[in-house]
C-alpha cells in the first residue's frame, strides 16, 4: 500500500486583520478604485515603478516614494502572486505583489509587524483594525493603561442602525474608567459622530495628540496622525479622560 502523502499546513493566525504565519503576513487588498487605478497605469507601462501612499487615511497610488509610503508595488510575470522563497526573505516593507498576465494580487507584511505594527497605515478590519481596537492599543502601550476592552456585535458598526438604540461608546465610557472633560489634552479620548450609521450619538474614535493633532482609524480607510481641524471639532461629540490622568 503506498504511504500517504503528508500535507504540511502553516498555523495562521489574524492580527489587525492580517493573516500571519511563521514567515509573513498576507492581506486581501479590498480596495477598487485603488485597484481600477493600478491596472490603467500597468495598462501603459508594465515597467512603471508605483508605490502606495497614505494621504489623510485615503490610499493614493503614487510614482514617488516618501515618508507617507506604506507599501511598494511589485509587478512579476508569473502564474501566481505568492511569494517566493526569496521574497520572503527579502521582506522588510509591506508590498502589493501582482502577478501579470492574470493580475493575481494580494498584500504582503514583514514578520516583525505583526508584534510592531505602526500606529500609522494600519489596514481597515473591523474587530481587528479600527477606531476601537487603535484607542485600546495605544493605551496600553503608549500610556500604560489597560482598558477593560467591551465586546462588540459582528459587524457592529456597518449595521449600526440595527443598533442605533445601543450605543456601546456612551452606554460604557463611565465603567471602563472615564469621565467628561471640556478641554482635550494629549491622551484624551474623542468620541466623534463620523457618519457611520447611527441615528444619534458617537461612532467613531479618535486619540488626540496635542498640538491640534490626532490619532484615528475610519472606516475602510488606513490609520492615520491628522490635524484636529474643524472639521473634526464639529464631528466631536465628547471628549473623555481617564480617572488615572487626573490624579
Amino acid at each position: 500500500m503506498p504511504a500517504r502523502k503528508v500535507v504540511e499546513r502553516m498555523t495562521v493566525e489574524k492580527v489587525y486583520g492580517i493573516d500571519w504565519n511563521d514567515r509573513y503576513g498576507a492581506f486581501a487588498f479590498t480596495h477598487a478604485y485603488v485597484v481600477a487605478e493600478i491596472a490603467e497605469r500597468l495598462l501603459k507601462d508594465e515597467k512603471a515603478e508605483l508605490y502606495l501612499n497614505n494621504r489623510m487615511g485615503h490610499i493614493v497610488v503614487s510614482e514617488t516614494k516618501n515618508d507617507r509610503t506604506f507599501a511598494d508595488i511589485k509587478v512579476v510575470r508569473a502564474d501566481s502572486c505568492d511569494l517566493t522563497d526569496e521574497e520572503i526573505e527579502q521582506l522588510d516593507f509591506p508590498v502589493l505583489k501582482i502577478a501579470m498576465p492574470k493580475g493575481l494580487f494580494r498584500m504582503y507584511y514583514p514578520l516583525a509587524m505583526k508584534t510592531d505594527m505602526p500606529w500609522e497605515h494600519r489596514p481597515w478590519y473591523e474587530g481587528y483594525s479600527d477606531c476601537y481596537r487603535l484607542a485600546l492599543e495605544y493605551y496600553h502601550k503608549v500610556l500604560g493603561i489597560k482598558v477593560r476592552a467591551i465586546i462588540t456585535p459582528e459587524k457592529y458598526t456597518s449595521q449600526a442602525l440595527t443598533y442605533a438604540r445601543t450605543n456601546l461608546f456612551l452606554q460604557n465610557f463611565a465603567s471602563c474608567g472615564f469621565e467628561q472633560v471640556m478641554f482635550p489634552e494629549a491622551g484624551d479620548v474623542m468620541l466623534m459622530k463620523a457618519g457611520v450609521g447611527f441615528n444619534d450619538g458617537p461612532d467613531h474614535i479618535a486619540i488626540y495628540l496635542g498640538d491640534d493633532k490626532m490619532l484615528h482609524h475610519n472606516r475602510e480607510c488606513l490609520s492615520v496622525i491628522q490635524p484636529y481641524t474643524p472639521k473634526w471639532r464639529l464631528k466631536t461629540v465628547m471628549v473623555l479622560r481617564h480617572t488615572s490622568k487626573m490624579r
